[in-house]
């Protein structure tokens, strides 16, 4: 295995009594990549978080993270050099201010650079003036990016997400993928994003795998696999007048046929707007 690869797993299965929850996966994500799993409620996704981030340990096959085994001595180490996202780790009573700053001790970040990390992170994610807030007292979107803001505030090299979008309203996904694409685009972590509904996410990633009742099923580049389930729709024109005239308006693989144009629509890439 490269020492580029952030994360890499051989054949990873977890039993919860006589169900398979995730079963024989194998995958690796590059440092400093955007990977996407893919699946419907219920098909293991949750679990293979909590499988990669160490919260639980799989029944069978191993997880390297850097390089490292995961079940090693060290896994104390690689895990604060880990961030999940779920709300399920905010204490509801607390001000958004008073649950960032109790997280910011707990992963040792500096004391002296607490409060301007913290400032910096609701600046980005537009929670300035939620900092005061109880979080229990929340709207689900801001939560969501509360949730962001708690993992990504010791500044891991590899952050886990776990339904990012679920539940938010069209504005909210735009703010909360605005902010993903930025930190995609820095390189400073190596995001692993699962979900059910891509809601735009797959042009924040480099590959994706498709999860199915606990098996990858299939995995690759995200123009590849795109392509090959959504292949380019072919449409035919009738122009009024010289077809050629109408070629530089059309897309670059637009064609004079007949009296008409046929041209091929590639489907959304990671590059679309």
């Amino acid at each position: 295995m490269s020492v580029a690869t952030a994360i890499a797993t051989d054949r990873i299965t977890r039993h919860f009594g006589d169900r398979v929850a995730v079963d024989g996966v194998s995958l690796e994500v590059s440092r400093g990549a955007a990977f996407g799993l893919l699946g419907p409620n219920g098909a293991g996704k949750t679990t293979t978080v909590r499988l990669l981030a160490g919260v639980l340990r799989p029944t069978a096959g191993a997880i390297r993270l850097f390089g490292e085994p995961l079940a090693a001595a060290s896994s104390d180490q690689l895990r604060s050099r880990i961030g999940v996202q779920t709300d399920t780790s905010l204490y509801e009573t607390l001000t958004l201010r008073d649950n960032l700053t109790t997280w910011a001790e707990l992963y040792d970040v500096p004391r002296a650079e607490v409060s301007g990390r913290i400032d910096d992170v609701v600046q980005l994610l537009g929670l300035a003036d939620r900092l005061g807030s109880k979080v229990g007292t929340l709207s689900k979107g801001m939560r969501q990016k509360a949730a962001l803001a708690r993992a990504v505030l010791h500044r891991p090299e590899l952050l886990f997400l776990d339904e990012p979008t679920a539940g938010l309203d069209p504005e909210s996904t735009q703010e909360l993928l605005a902010y993903l694409r930025g930190l995609i685009t820095s390189g400073a972590s190596t995001v692993f994003i699962c979900t059910h509904q891509l809601h735009g996410l797959e042009s924040l990633c480099d590959a994706i795998g498709i999860l199915q009742s606990g098996r990858l099923t299939t995995s690759g580049a995200v123009d590849d696999l795109l392509a090959a389930r959504w292949p380019s729709p072919r449409y035919r024109l009738l122009v009024a007048g010289s077809p050629a005239a109408a070629l530089p308006h059309l897309p670059a693989n637009a064609r004079v046929a007949g009296d008409g144009i046929e041209f091929d629509l590639a489907p959304a890439s990671r590059s679309s707007p």
